[in-house]
């Protein structure tokens, strides 16, 4: 985890979530937060990271991964073990708090699919929420001609 934390410190300043908005998520989803995510949480707190705007994980910021969550659950009968992190065009990328892959990039036209049926369009799928974070860490030093930190 040290080595992410120098990465992101890199790219960026350490703008972490507190443990009670962590915990008031986990509530007020009825979930439990993956401890990777919530790891990484403590110094990122959403926004811009590998070209992808993340919705806040802390609620200072609005939009909210909570709140878009359940909007969603409410839309599209989003299932309740997945949280939303990101909205990019066409597209939705989701974290599952109960299984693997943890983080699946879905076509937006699958979304109200997801734990339903086989999806149409197979996603981008990462295995932890750590493999998702270190691959938009890599992407944005890439794009910044920045490299890992050994």
């Amino acid at each position: 985890m040290e080595q992410l934390i120098k990465r992101y410190r890199a790219l960026y300043p350490l703008e972490g979530t507190s443990g009670i908005e962590l915990k008031n998520i986990e509530n007020n989803l009825d979930i439990k937060l993956p401890d990777d995510f919530k790891e990484i949480a403590q110094f990122y707190s959403g926004g811009l990271l590998g070209g992808i705007s993340h919705f806040s994980i802390s609620d200072e910021d609005d939009p909210t991964i909570a709140g878009e969550t359940l909007r969603l659950r409410q839309q599209i009968g989003l299932p309740r073990k997945y949280v939303v992190l990101a909205e990019p065009p066409s597209s939705l990328i989701v974290m599952d708090t109960a299984g693997t892959p943890a983080v699946i990039w879905v076509d937006a036209t699958d979304a109200e699919h997801l734990g339903k049926r086989a999806l149409a369009i197979p996603p981008d799928e990462w295995a932890t929420y750590r493999d998702f974070f270190e691959a938009l860490l890599d992407e944005e030093e890439e794009e910044r001609e920045v490299g890992p930190f050994d």
